[in-house]
Formats: C-alpha cells, structure tokens, sequence
C-alpha cells in the first residue's frame, strides 16, 4: 500500500592511518578552492550586489529586517508564471547528456594531511571524525570542498551518506553540522556522511548557461552523481551502497536525482523540496531561491516546458520513482509545531519566532502543496513504496528536518542492509480507490477549484502566493 503519515511529528574504505591519510591524485594546481574558508578566499554565496525583489517590502513584517535573517530575501516578479499551462509529457532522455555520461572523466581528489585536518584548525570541529576533502570536477573546472564525517570503525568498507544543504549550499551558518546531530548520529553508526560545502542558490543541478556569480560553470548533478562517487567511495572506503539526504533546496535535488537515476541511490530522502518544478507554485519558488544568487530559472532550466525544464520534473517524470527504493518524502503543514518552541534551534526572541511562523510557514506549506502534488502523480502510476511524512505541524526548520531525519532512519537503513528499527506505522495509509489507474489528469487543484486546464494538464492558479 502507499505509505503517508498524517499525524503530528513528535519532538523528537580506508584499512589503516597510512592509508587514511595518504595524499590521492592531486587537483591542477590552478583549482581554487574557495567558500570553506571565508577569512581566506572570496565565497560564492556572498552576492551584496544582488538587487531587492518585490518581497524585499516583506521585510516591514518583522522588526531590524530580520526577515532577512530565514529567507535571504530577494525574489522574481511575482507575475513573470502566471500564464504558465504546466505541460505534463514525460521527458526522461536528459537533453544535455543524451548518450549519457560515461565518456566524461572523473573527479580528482586531494586528501593531503594538510587538507583532511583543515577543518580542525578553521572550523574547531572534532578533527578525527570531520574533514575535509577537495575533490576536482572537470566539468565545472575548479575544486569542490566536501566535509567527511568519518564512522568510528574504518576496519571495513562502510556505506555513504550524500547529504545536500539548503539554499545556502552549506557555505554559511546553516548546514548539517552546525544544525543537527548529523556527525554523531551516522558516525557512532559507523556510516561515511559526505556534504558539498560549495552550491549556493545551484539546486544542485547541470545549469544551461554559466553562472559567474556562482563561480562559473554549475554542473552539479554531472559532479555529484558521475564523477565524485567511484574515486571518493574507493579512497574512503565505500561499500558501493549510497544514500541521498536533501533539504529545503536540496529536497528538489533529491527528487530529481532519484527521477533521473532510479535505484542509483540505495535510499533518497527529501525534506521539505518541491518536485512539481514546471508547474507555477514551482517555477516560481525556484525563482524566488535563485535570485538570491542572481540567477534565473530560465539560466538554470531554460524556458518552462522546454524539454530541459521537462526533465527536472518529478510529477512529470513520477513513473520513474517506482523503480528507486527506500524513498521518503516529507513536508510539514508550516504551522507552528513543539520542535519550534522546544528544538535546539527554537527561535530566541519574538522576532525570531514571528519570522520562524511568518515565512517558515510559507515556504513550508509550498513544499507541503508540492509534496501532495507528487503522492497525487505516483498514486496515478500505482507506485505504493514511497514513505509519504505529511506532519500536521511543523515550519521550515532544522529541528523539523531532525525530527524527519529519525523517521527516515529505519528506511535508510534497510536500504543499507541494516537493522534500523520499525518503520513508523503512521507511515501508512489505505490504498488511495483510483491505485493502478493511469488516468494522469487526477492531479487535483489542491489550492481550490480554480485552475487553468488543457488537455491533461492542470495548475493552480496560486497569484495570491507571493514568494515561497
């Protein structure tokens, strides 16, 4: 049967030293390697040029700009989609790559003793069990900084995790480290967890046109899924069995590359993405991400329905994810939760907590229309193996994707060939009455019965939505 929750959240290889720390293939020497270590090198995430969007006004809701503060501001003309008629034809040849990816070369990695303990000196983190990894990619032509969290016993080859960061690329103060229990948590589980800390405002995806802002060329996905795994699982230690985190932005990827590369991934988990990219709600949340990095969808995608914008859909392309196991798919309602008042990231002050239920709402329950949007798609297809979390409470928050984090774990970890306990019963849901149809025009106008219809496409009508 389909499994989706609906009740609330609760609070909640390398064989010896030598090997460990012996230098592998060097990157060119005119790589830079940058976004680490702001006190040294310029950031790509930093953009105090960027121009203020409509939304900018927002920032009147809350005292000292602190808006500012959760949603990096900025966004699209709020209009620019509104005559957006979603196109819903399957697109899964990738259009970049249409004879696939395995003429291109591999990533270069540099594990330098000097490198691995950079993190210990700059970040003052546990320099035995987090460090860093440059690894080289040819396609983007510049080194890419990873964080290794690195499990307890290396005795053997262990699995790893990927886990993606939000809009910031994890270059500022929002990442898996600094935010969540990450390190201990896959660490005393004796599981590799490798995070990119370069990628702001990217989606982690192949981009059709360079991106200076950014650092130039932005091709993610080529990076993360063809040239970085086989040279980094064989040098840490990898088993061959890999998992996938995403959050907020990230979620989008995780969705993507689990419609593109189905199976590829052992487990995928997507906390609060949007994979219903080429409709309204989509293209413009997409929008109001990149324009923080002064970047556009139609840079990263091309122009909606195009068969690029096509292909990084999920709902388009929701048959593929019967073929990806162990996927979980979570999104809260926005609303004020307990992990709000009571996490460890709980807001410290009214100003905080008015931004946390302002526009931690709004993005929330973006993500949350997004996420039923797919369950309405993969229902259509029949598709009964995805973990659908719809928590009844709970903004766009790192203690909500901590809490998300423990519910995936069980899933993960069968994924992994590993006991990781019962999977949550509240998963689970009677099979929806349409289960095997491929009547693909119920995907029902969740924001009411307005909507714009053609052929067997629907999308909502959503203006009111000003940025998400």
């Amino acid at each position: 049967m389909p499994h989706s929750r609906r009740l609330p959240t609760a609070v909640t290889t390398v064989f010896s030293a030598m090997a460990l720390l012996a230098p592998v293939a060097a990157a060119p020497a005119l790589a830079q390697d940058h976004g680490m270590d702001p006190d040294v090198v310029s950031n790509p995430a930093d953009t105090p040029d960027r121009p203020e969007g409509p939304s900018s006004s927002l920032s009147s809701v809350v005292p000292d700009n602190r808006f500012k503060s959760f949603s990096s501001q900025g966004s699209s003309d709020a209009t620019v989609y509104d005559g957006i008629i979603a196109d819903y034809r399957p697109q899964e040849i990738n259009p970049m790559f249409p004879d696939g990816r395995d003429h291109l070369p591999k990533a270069e990695l540099d594990m330098d003793p000097e490198i691995l303990a950079r993190l210990e000196t700059w970040a003052h983190v546990d320099g035995e069990r987090i460090r860093q990894i440059n690894a080289y990619s040819p396609s983007m032509g510049r080194t890419i900084p990873l964080v290794w969290v690195v499990p307890e016993d290396l005795s053997e080859p262990r699995p790893v995790v990927y886990a993606l960061g939000g809009a910031d690329g994890g270059q500022g103060h929002e990442n898996w480290i600094t935010r969540s229990n990450m390190v201990d948590f896959y660490s005393e589980k004796n599981i590799h967890v490798i995070m990119p800390m370069l990628g702001a405002f990217s989606f982690y995806s192949d981009w059709l046109e360079e991106h200076p802002d950014q650092g130039g060329k932005q091709m993610w996905e080529t990076f993360l899924t063809h040239e970085l795994p086989e040279p980094l699982e064989d040098a840490i230690g990898g088993d061959g069995q890999r998992s996938l985190i995403g959050m907020s932005m990230s979620g989008t990827t995780a969705l993507l590359y689990a419609t593109h590369r189905p199976g590829f991934y052992d487990s995928v988990a997507s906390l609060s993405g949007c994979g219903d990219t080429n409709s309204w709600v989509g293209r413009r949340g997409i929008a109001s991400t990149l324009y923080n990095g002064n970047g556009t969808p139609e840079m990263m995608w091309g122009e909606p329905n195009s068969d690029y914008s096509r292909y990084q859909d999920a709902v388009v392309n929701a048959h593929r994810l019967a073929d990806q196991p162990n996927l979980y798919v979570y999104a809260a309602s926005g609303l004020v939760g307990p992990a709000d008042y009571l996490g460890p990231n709980a807001p410290t002050d009214d100003a905080a907590f008015q931004d946390r239920s302002s526009v931690g709402f709004t993005i929330e329950a973006g993500s949350n229309l997004c996420a039923h949007r797919l369950k309405q798609a993969t229902d259509a297809h029949g598709i009964d193996s995805i973990y659908y979390d719809f928590a009844t409470t709970g903004t766009h928050s790192w203690d909500a994707w901590s809490n998300a984090l423990k519910e995936f774990w069980p899933i993960q970890a069968r994924g992994f060939g590993m006991d990781g306990g019962e999977i949550n019963p509240e998963l689970d849901v009677e099979t929806p009455p349409w289960e095997g149809s491929t009547d693909l025009d119920r995907y029902n106008d969740l924001s009411g019965p307005s909507s714009a219809v053609t052929g067997g496409s629907s999308v909502p009508q959503l203006s009111s939505l000003s940025s998400y």
